[in-house]
């Protein structure tokens, strides 16, 4: 799309470098509350930066959360919806399928930063993060791979690593794929539990603890702890059996859309550790960027600037509606939508018209659907999430055609993307 230039603040022009890590959920890591410290690294900045504990994603899987991040939109605003999750019978006929993709009028984050002045680099390992998706829209190079791992990742950027510091100031992205089953690493003998289950949980965990050294790593090498804002966030969570499966893209409770979120700036008066327990989206990192460095807002966005809460984690805010939506694609499209209200979350699901509706502070594990009890205030939960659907800016999906070989194929069907 044809940009515009906008100015930025000259003495506010530090590299900004955005982590996700696919699959993680919040509750996995010290900060958040867990009783291992999975990722020691993150843990020692966390205590640094402002943390925010109740963030939710704009859905549970891959190419729509990360759509979002990158847009500051919800899933039915900026179309991306299905991506490559397509079934197998239908690319069996026809090995071309055809994905939605970010719409090019769309400003996306790399683009923001380039349009600023910023070198723009991005890296992921997972295929969804492609540029057929529209995900390369504003990066000067974006390196897209399938599941190598956090060190071929960071071997790939070291490859990089002369031109993204020969940059007066760079943005980069960096998208880890391990947390994602299939995991790589495996439990040593005296590791495991017996529970198949339980040794998901451990390996996941051990995963955890990869990418975090590899993170360490690239902080040191790069120089990060000098004139470098990080944000370390996730696309979505993972379900561990505690609604009957283990994985994700099939529901909207927390377990799959709660996601860690920080913002670290070392020596910066504009971030300043603390926790923040308002509730807050994933869509807001774009909308917090541009406030935080000075850029031009970007109209018609749906996420909320939080810059005032980097400088004052504590500060009184009003309360927010935050949404979530996943399409799900079977005989006929399924959908869920849920909607938060600080500690209330309703939840429809199209197939058999359910809807749920949860006390989060007396029940964080959403075991006990009120939605019967409690319809009145369920209702005003539904009836602003169905009235901000139908009346928000949406923009006209875009597709493309993706030729899928044998091998891809059934690399999608190990990830989980196709059946």
């Amino acid at each position: 799309m044809l940009l515009t230039v906008f100015s930025c603040k000259k003495h506010l022009r530090p590299n900004v470098v955005v982590i996700l890590i696919d699959t993680l959920r919040a509750d996995r890591l010290s900060f958040y509350g867990y009783n291992k410290d999975t990722t020691p690294f993150l843990n020692s900045i966390a205590h640094k930066s402002t943390v925010f504990n109740k963030t939710y994603s704009g859905s549970s899987w891959t190419a729509p959360a990360t759509a979002s991040i990158f847009t500051g939109l919800y899933p039915f605003q900026h179309g991306v919806v299905m991506g490559l999750l397509a079934q197998l019978k239908i690319i069996q006929k026809d090995p071309t399928i055809r994905i939605n993709r970010i719409p090019e009028n769309l400003q996306t984050m790399p683009e923001v930063f380039k349009a600023n002045g910023y070198r723009t680099f991005g890296i992921s390992d997972n295929n969804n993060i492609c540029q057929g998706q529209g995900f390369g829209q504003g990066f000067d190079k974006l390196l897209n791979f399938s599941h190598k791992g956090a060190k071929t990742i960071n071997q790939k950027l070291l490859e990089l690593e002369k031109e993204i510091q020969s940059s007066s100031r760079y943005f980069l992205y960096i998208h880890y794929n391990d947390a994602h089953r299939p995991y790589k690493l495996s439990l040593r003998e005296k590791e495991k539990s017996g529970d198949r289950i339980e040794d998901f949980r451990r390996t996941y965990d051990k995963e955890l603890a990869l990418i975090d050294d590899c993170i360490r790593q690239l902080y040191r090498r790069f120089g990060w702890a000098r004139n470098t804002l990080i944000v370390v966030t996730a696309d979505h969570g993972e379900e561990m059996m505690e609604k009957g499966f283990y994985g994700h893209g099939k529901t909207l409770f927390n377990t799959v859309i709660h996601v860690p979120l920080l913002f670290f700036y070392p020596g910066s008066k504009i971030v300043v550790p603390g926790k923040v327990p308002a509730p807050v989206s994933t869509l807001d990192i774009l909308p917090t960027l541009n406030s935080l460095l000075g850029f031009a807002d970007i109209a018609d966005l749906s996420g909320k600037d939080l810059s005032p809460l980097l400088k004052n984690p504590g500060a009184t805010v009003k309360a927010r509606y935050i949404y979530s939506h996943l399409q799900l694609k079977r005989t006929k499209d399924v959908v869920h939508k849920a909607s938060i209200f600080n500690d209330y979350k309703y939840i429809y699901q199209s197939e058999g018209e359910s809807n749920l509706f949860f006390n989060l502070k007396k029940d964080p594990q959403e075991n006990n659907n009120l939605y019967f009890s409690n319809q009145k205030r369920a209702n005003k939960l539904a009836a602003n999430y169905f009235n901000f659907e139908r009346y928000c800016t949406r923009f006209n999906p875009e597709y493309v055609g993706i030729k899928l070989d044998k091998k891809n194929i059934e690399h999608l069907k190990t990830l989980g993307y196709i059946q």
